[in-house]
C-alpha cells in the first residue's frame, strides 16, 4: 500500500532529515520499536503525511510529515522527534529501502543541524483533564482552592509506606509510579492550578527520592536512581516551561509564596548530590522571579556565607547557590568564577543557563559561556556535547562569524574529534588530519578509505608515519593475520618510497624491520611470500 501512494525518493528525503534531526540514540529506539511490529495503522494522506498508530505504555498517534519531518507529530509527553516518530520512519522506510543500512549511518559521526526544538525540555506535563490516560483518579480531600501546605501533608500521606516500598521492590519504579499516579488528583482543576501543583508533587517525589537515597543507601547514587532523579528534573523543567507563568504570578501570588517558603527551606539540604540544586535553581530563575523574594532569598544566602565558625561545606553550599542569583543579575563572570572555584560540577550543571541563553537569543553571551566551559563541553557525554555544539554553531552564524567554526572546533576536542577531522579533510589539511588521528590512536581499520585513497593521490608521503604505526602495532598482535594486513600496508610503503626515488633507503627501512623480527617465524615468511624488495 504505502509503496503504491509514496516514492522512494520521498523516503530518501526523509531520511536525510531525519539524520539532521534527530538523536541517535532516539533513532535506535525506534528501530527498535519497528523491529518489534508495534507500529500499526499506517496510512497516507495528501501525498505528505503519514499518520500511524504505535505500541509504547499506550497507543500513541503519529504524525510524520514527509516534506518537513520537523514538523512531524505524536500524542506521548516527549516534545521532540521521539522515539515513536523514528518507528513510524522506518515503517515507510523499509518499503523502499533497507532500515539496518540506514540504522548503521545513523549510529556514525555526523554533523546535527541547530533547531529551536532542542531548546524544548524533552517532556510536556500530563493534561490536567487526564484524557488519554486509563488509570483512575486518586481520591483526596484536596481542591483547587486547597493551599500547598495541604498538597505537602497530602504528599507525605499519600507516600508513607513508599519508602518501605522502595527498598522491597524497584526503587526508580515505585517513586515515578507515585509520583505519576498523584498527578490525577488535580484533574478537573483550573489550568494553572493543576499545573502549580504538578511542580510541588514532582517537587516531593524529588525530595523523596533523595531522603531514600540518605537513609537507605549511605548517599549511594546508584545509576538507577540516578537516572530516576534526571528523569523528574526533566518532567520539572517541561512543567514550569509549559506552565503559564505569567497568570501563576498574576493570580496565584499566595501559593507562589507557599512555594518561596519550600524553596527556602531546600537550602538545608546538603551537596552530596545535586539534584536538589537544579530543581532550586529552576524555580527561581523561571517561577520566583519577584524582586522582593529574590532580594529577601539573596541576603538569607549572604548572611549564611558570613556565618562564624560554619562548616566549610556549608559555606561552599551557600556561595553555590548565591552565583545563582550572580547569573540573574547578570554577573556571570563572578557565577563562573565561584563554581570553577568549587570544582567538579559537570556540564548538566551549565546547561540550564546555556539553553536559556539561546532560548532568549543572548549569542554573545551563550558563547562568552562556551569559551569559559571548552574542557567541560570537549570532555562531556555524547549527547550533551552535540546539542552545545550544535546551538554554537548557531550562536557563531549569528554574531556573523561562521566561518570561524572549522578552526575553533579544535577547541573542543576530545568530542570534536569527528566534526574537526572532516573540517581539515574538507579543508584538503591532510598533515594535521593525519596527525589528528595518530594523536588519538585511530586504527587505520577504522579510518574512511575514502578518504585515505586521496591523501595518498595527493601526499602520500605524509601517510607513512601513519603506515608505520599501524604495520608496528600488527606484527604486535602475532597472529598470520595480522602479519598479512602488515604486508598488504609495506606494499603500499614500498610505493611511497619508489614515488619519491628513495628505494635505498625502503631497501634499509626493510632490512631493519626484518632483523627487529627476525624471530617471528610466520612474519618472515610473510615477508618472503610478499617479495617486499625493489
Amino acid at each position: 500500500m504505502l509503496q503504491r501512494e509514496l516514492t522512494r525518493e520521498q523516503a530518501i528525503a526523509a531520511g536525510e532529515q531525519v539524520l539532521q534531526g534527530m538523536e541517535s540514540t532516539i533513532i535506535e529506539r525506534g528501530y527498535s520499536y519497528f523491529s518489534s511490529g508495534v507500529v500499526f495503522n499506517t496510512r497516507v494522506e495528501n501525498n505528505r503525511f503519514l499518520y500511524s498508530d504505535v505500541q509504547g505504555t499506550q497507543v500513541y498517534h503519529v504524525r510524520l510529515d514527509l516534506e518537513n519531518v520537523q514538523n512531524s507529530t505524536c500524542t506521548c509527553p516527549y516534545t521532540r522527534l521521539c522515539k515513536h516518530i523514528a518507528a513510524t520512519f522506518f515503517q515507510m522506510y523499509s518499503v523502499f529501502e533497507n532500515p539496518r543500512h540506514f540504522l548503521a549511518r545513523a549510529q556514525k559521526p555526523r554533523r546535527v543541524n541547530f533547531s529551536s526544538a532542542m531548546l524544548m525540555p524533552r517532556y510536556r506535563p500530563v493534561a490536567s483533564e487526564g484524557h488519554g490516560n486509563e488509570t483512575a483518579p486518586v481520591s483526596s480531600p484536596l481542591t483547587a482552592t486547597s493551599s500547598v501546605h495541604d498538597w505537602w501533608t497530602f504528599f507525605e500521606s499519600w507516600t508513607r509506606n513508599l519508602l518501605s516500598a522502595m527498598e522491597s521492590y524497584r526503587a526508580s519504579s515505585e517513586i515515578f509510579s507515585s509520583y505519576q499516579n498523584v498527578l490525577s488528583v488535580a484533574w478537573g482543576w483550573p489550568r494553572e492550578r493543576a499545573q502549580l501543583f504538578h511542580i510541588h508533587a514532582n517537587l516531593f517525589h524529588l525530595q523523596k527520592l533523595q531522603q531514600y537515597v540518605k537513609s537507605y543507601r549511605q548517599s549511594c547514587w546508584y545509576p538507577d536512581l540516578a537516572k530516576t532523579a534526571e528523569q523528574l528534573l526533566e518532567q520539572l523543567e517541561g512543567a514550569i516551561y509549559f506552565a503559564d507563568r505569567q497568570a501563576l504570578r498574576a493570580d496565584h501570588r499566595p501559593a507562589l509564596a507557599e512555594t518561596v517558603t519550600i524553596m527556602q527551606k531546600w537550602k538545608e539540604n546538603d551537596t552530596s548530590s545535586l539534584y536538589w540544586v537544579y530543581a532550586y535553581r529552576m524555580l527561581w530563575w523561571s517561577l520566583l522571579t519577584d524582586p522582593d523574594w529574590v532580594k529577601q532569598e539573596v541576603e538569607t544566602l549572604e548572611q549564611a556565607m558570613q556565618t562564624p565558625n560554619a562548616p566549610a561545606a556549608e559555606i561552599e553550599k551557600y556561595r553555590l547557590l548565591r552565583a545563582h542569583f550572580s547569573v540573574m543579575e547578570n554577573e556571570d563572570a563572578l557565577a563562573l568564577q565561584v563554581w570553577k572555584q568549587i570544582g567538579c560540577l559537570p556540564l548538566a550543571f551549565y546547561l540550564p543557563y546555556l539553553k536559556a541563553f539561546a532560548r532568549n537569543q543572548e549569542w554573545q553571551r551563550f558563547l562568552n559561556w562556551t569559551e569559559a566551559l571548552t574542557d567541560l563541553i570537549g570532555s562531556a557525554e555524547d549527547q550533551q556535547y552535540r546539542l552545545i555544539i550544535a546551538i554554537w554553531q548557531e550562536a557563531m552564524k549569528q554574531v556573523g562569524r561562521s566561518d570561524e567554526c572549522g578552526h575553533m572546533l579544535k577547541n573542543f576536542l576530545p568530542g570534536s574529534f569527528s566534526e574537526y577531522a572532516l573540517h581539515l579533510y574538507e579543508a584538503k589539511q591532510f598533515k594535521p588530519w593525519i596527525d589528528l588521528h595518530m594523536s588519538y590512536q585511530v586504527p587505520l581499520a577504522d579510518v574512511s578509505s575514502v578518504h585515505l585513497k586521496e591523501i595518498e593521490e595527493a601526499a602520500p608521503s605524509l601517510l607513512y608515519p601513519y603506515y608505520i604505526r599501524e604495520i608496528n602495532r600488527l606484527i604486535r598482535e602475532r597472529n598470520r593475520t595480522a602479519y598479512k594486513e602488515a604486508i598488504k600496508l609495506l606494499k603500499k610503503v614500498r610505493a611511497i618510497f619508489a614515488k619519491a626515488k628513495q628505494e635505498s633507503d625502503w631497501e634499509r627501512f626493510v632490512d631493519k624491520l626484518s632483523a627487529k623480527h627476525n624471530r617471528l617465524r610466520a612474519f618472515q615468511e610473510e615477508l618472503r611470500r610478499g617479495n617486499l624488495y625493489l
